[in-house]
């Protein structure tokens, strides 16, 4: 019987290690295709040399009203093509970066699933 119970603790703690790891392992994924997704973005439509100094980490938002998406997006100019929006939560990421001799900073917001930006906010 202590045996069983032992077997059952041990494949517990594994089961709950192993979730673990992936979990770690898809945040990190998530955090490297998020900065990707933004430097292919700036790539496309930022005028000038932009040298990026920093990214903050990953992380969600469900506060963004359509009314505020269509605003963020005309701010940035009919010449921007954004993704629809196919959540609720959206995901966002900041980058600070120098832009000529300009430190800038922009939030992009993402969609979860398509991972495209859906609109930007300067900072």
């Amino acid at each position: 019987m202590k045996n069983a119970r032992h077997t059952s603790t041990f494949r517990l703690k594994s089961l709950i290690y192993i979730i673990g790891v992936m979990l770690l392992l898809t945040a990190c994924g998530q955090q490297q295709r998020a900065k990707s997704v933004v430097k292919d973005f700036m790539e496309t439509y930022q005028k000038g040399d932009v040298d990026y100094l920093e990214f903050s980490d990953v992380d969600s938002t469900r506060v963004l009203s359509d009314s505020l998406i269509n605003a963020l997006q005309q701010q940035a100019g009919k010449d921007v093509t954004f993704q629809k929006r196919t959540s609720t939560t959206l995901l966002l990421i900041r980058a600070k970066y120098l832009l000529d001799d300009d430190t800038c900073s922009t939030t992009f917001y993402l969609d979860p699933s398509t991972m495209g930006v859906v609109a930007c906010k300067q900072n």
